[in-house]
This record gives C-alpha cells, structure tokens and sequence, in this order.
C-alpha cells in the first residue's frame, strides 16, 4: 500500500509541473512507471538514442524505485546519463584517417 500511496503522490506531482509549465501530459515509463516523459520527449529520445532508449528508462526507473530521489525532468536526467556513458568509453583504436580534401593539408 505505501508503494501505490508513493506513486500516487509522484504522479500528482507530475501532474501539477505540467499545469505549471504548460506542457503536454507526461505519461509513465519503465519498469516500475515511475517515468515521466511527454510524447514529444519519447519520440526525441528513440530518435537520438535509437538502441538505448529503452536501456535509460529502465535504470531511471529503477534508480528511482530504489532511491527515491526526484528529478525535475526525466529526459533531461536521460540524456545527461548518456552523455557520461559516451564520455566513459575508451577512445577508438585503429588506423587514424589521414585522407583530405584537394588543397587541405594537415
């Protein structure tokens, strides 16, 4: 009971920041639907992150489910993980490319 009174409460919340900033009504994602996210912010997110999408809900979903930490807005937090996710990765070995256009030099 005290999980749904939680839910409840966050999805009222939502609501209300959506009354205050006019935006489009949020709907819940992830595994526990406790992601707030508009049609436009989802359409967004499969179109810049087409193979993770689904991957960042999730441990948002979970993050929060076992944390209970609260966030402004769920995309933004979305993106910003996967920016630091990209930043983490190692740099690409291999052949560097030296090819150049007519009248470049390098």
């Amino acid at each position: 009971p005290e999980i749904e009174i939680k839910k409840e409460i966050d999805i009222e919340i939502e609501k209300e920041r959506e009354l205050e900033t006019g935006q489009a009504p949020s709907r819940s994602y992830g595994r526990y639907n406790n992601v707030f996210l508009s049609d436009t912010e989802l359409d967004e997110l499969k179109a810049e992150l087409p193979d993770k999408w689904e991957y960042y809900i999730d441990r948002l979903s979970t993050h929060i489910a076992s944390k209970g930490t609260k966030y402004r807005s769920h995309a933004a937090t979305i993106y910003k993980w996967a920016q630091e996710d990209e930043a983490k990765k190692p740099p690409k070995k291999g052949i560097p490319d030296y090819t150049f256009k007519e009248g470049e030099s390098l």
